[in-house]
């Protein structure tokens, strides 16, 4: 059977070693890597994707176009932490729409390293370098590389596809972007590859696992039988998709065993068990939505009570994420894009609200939260003090003369709205 890859999106996989993201940064790009079997006795062959949206790179126009320039550096570090490997590559981008420049289309820039390594702990750094703008992200991986000689049957990491077509005798897979799999409502299938030394078997059986962090079985298949005939085989595994998952991380298991007419097997019976993270986190016009209920109550300046409680009322938490999902689809600036504008702009202002407005609450709650969450940025802002009183004022003038004037009545820096005294306006995403 023989696969081609149309698409190369980011996969995070295990197979029986740990790839663990040890970066807090908020992902900026996308990292990933698959260990396979290499074509030395001695080398396995690790499969690095990197996926950088269009969104969070700064194009600047030239001439008729815009264009961005920016590097990728993988850095291989070993046990002791020592640098044993460097790969630097430059990419650059252009295009001839603005808003494609800005990420309006969901374009993504995608890159594929292979790396061998021998048996032995690893640390993947991919470092990218936005040549433009001077910034700087970086994602790690934790990687532990087995020998797949040592086996006489074995399993690679496990890549997660959104998709699989045969066309004309040929197979395109679609790889999906992440080991999020909460939007891809009709399930999803896996691909993996198994290593036949023995030729022992024609055929193996599959079954396929999914476990809470508490390694509790969530669901699981019956057995799946793939025929085995080659060195290597090359297994697609449909997963339908799983009611019982909940917003959180899992753990998806595929075990290999012999092909038996028999329900029962156990790990010590299994002839090899790959795994990998997943999770079930729902997203909207791209942004990952971990707490639904939270994204709801954020709604008051732009939603009216009415439309809050209706979305609230869903008896699902998929149901409250669909009307969730409908409301903002309606105020989409752009609609028929992957981008929405007023969702991003929104989100922004609340994230931005929290970081720079927290006092006694949650910054998007307080008086200066809300008026920058619903007009944005102050044309200008003045601060001074009472001659008679000592308290702070602030005043922020907008567009037209418009003006909030806030005092800090404490001097712990909550500042509350005095003029005016209520602001009925609603957020409204404005070009």
């Amino acid at each position: 059977m023989f696969f081609k890859i149309f698409w190369i999106f980011l996969i995070f996989s295990i197979n029986l070693y740990t790839q663990i993201n040890t970066s807090n940064q908020t992902e900026k790009i996308f990292f990933d890597a698959i260990l396979f079997k290499g074509d030395s006795l001695n080398y396995s062959r690790l499969d690095c994707y990197i996926a950088v949206p269009y969104s969070e790179l700064n194009f600047i126009k030239v001439n008729n176009f815009f264009a961005t320039n920016y590097n990728i550096i993988i850095n291989v570090y070993d046990s002791k932490n020592n640098l044993i490997e460097t790969k630097k590559t430059n990419k650059s981008i252009r295009v001839e729409e603005y808003s494609v420049a800005q990420g309006a289309t969901g374009s993504i820039d995608y890159h594929q390293e292979f790396i061998y390594l021998k048996e032995g702990d690893y640390q993947i750094e991919v470092i990218l370098k936005d040549d433009l703008d001077k910034l700087e992200y970086s994602r790690k991986r934790q990687i532990n590389v087995i020998n797949f000689e040592n086996y006489n049957f074995s399993l690679s990491g496990i890549m997660l596809l959104s998709s699989v077509e045969e066309i004309n005798g040929r197979y395109k897979i679609t790889p999906h972007i992440s080991d999020n799999i909460g939007n891809l409502v009709n399930g999803f299938f896996t691909f993996f590859e198994s290593y036949n030394k023995s030729n022992k078997y024609d055929s193996i059986d599959y079954v396929w696992e999914i476990f809470d962090l508490k390694n509790q079985l969530v669901a699981y298949s019956n057995r799946i039988r793939r025929t085995n005939k080659d060195t290597i085989n090359r297994i697609i595994i449909n997963i339908p998709a799983v009611k019982e998952l909940t917003t959180g991380n899992y753990t998806l298991r595929i075990v290999a065993l012999e092909p038996l007419n028999i329900d029962e097997y156990s790990d010590k019976s299994a002839l090899a068990i790959t795994k990998r993270s997943i999770s079930y986190i729902k997203t909207v016009a791209g942004n990952i939505i971990s707490d639904i209920n939270n994204a709801i109550r954020q709604l008051r300046y732009v939603a009216n009570r009415d439309e809050i409680e209706y979305i609230q009322s869903a008896p699902t938490e998929s149901e409250k994420i669909k009307r969730f999902e409908e409301f903002w689809k309606n105020l989409d600036p752009s609609k028929g894009t992957d981008r929405n504008e007023a969702f991003d702009e929104y989100y922004y202002r609340i994230n931005y609200a929290n970081q720079k407005f927290k006092s006694f609450q949650e910054g998007w709650l307080t008086d200066m939260g809300m008026i920058y969450v619903i007009f944005g940025d102050p044309i200008t802002i003045d601060r001074q003090t009472g001659y008679r009183d000592g308290k702070t004022y602030e005043r922020w003038i907008y567009q037209n003369n418009r003006e909030f004037i806030f005092v800090d009545n404490t001097g712990f820096g909550d500042f509350r709205l005095i003029r005016p005294l209520t602001v009925t306006e609603k957020y409204r995403y404005r070009n």
